[in-house]
C-alpha cells in the first residue's frame, strides 16, 4: 500500500512538473520572439547567403558576418577569388539581392 502511493505521489510530481515547465515555456515565447519568429523577416540565412556569393563569383568564403541597421539585417561576406583576390560582398537579408 505504501508503495503504491509513493508511485502515485512520484507519478503526480512528474506530471506536475511537466506542466509548469510547460507553462513557463509559452510565457517565454508569449514575452520574446521565438527562432522561427526571428528569422521570418529574411529571405536568406547567412549560410544560404554564403553558398549564394561562392557560387556566384566562384570562390571561397574566408569571413562572413551579420550586420544590422536598424531593422534592415546585411551579410558581408569575404571572399577569396581563384585569382587570389580576396574581395567582399554584401548580400541584404530580407530581400535576397546583393547590394
Amino acid at each position: 500500500m505504501i508503495r503504491t502511493l509513493t508511485l502515485v505521489m512520484l507519478c503526480l510530481a512528474l506530471v506536475a512538473g511537466a506542466v509548469t515547465s510547460t507553462q513557463a515555456q509559452a510565457a517565454d515565447r508569449g514575452r520574446g520572439r521565438g527562432h522561427s519568429e526571428v528569422y521570418a523577416d529574411r529571405a536568406l540565412t547567412l549560410d544560404e547567403a554564403v553558398a549564394q556569393a561562392e557560387r556566384r563569383y566562384k570562390a571561397r568564403a574566408v569571413r562572413a558576418e551579420e550586420k544590422r541597421h536598424g531593422d534592415r539585417i546585411e551579410y558581408r561576406i569575404r571572399l577569396l577569388g581563384e585569382d587570389g583576390r580576396v574581395f567582399e560582398v554584401r548580400i541584404d537579408a530580407g530581400s535576397g539581392r546583393e547590394d
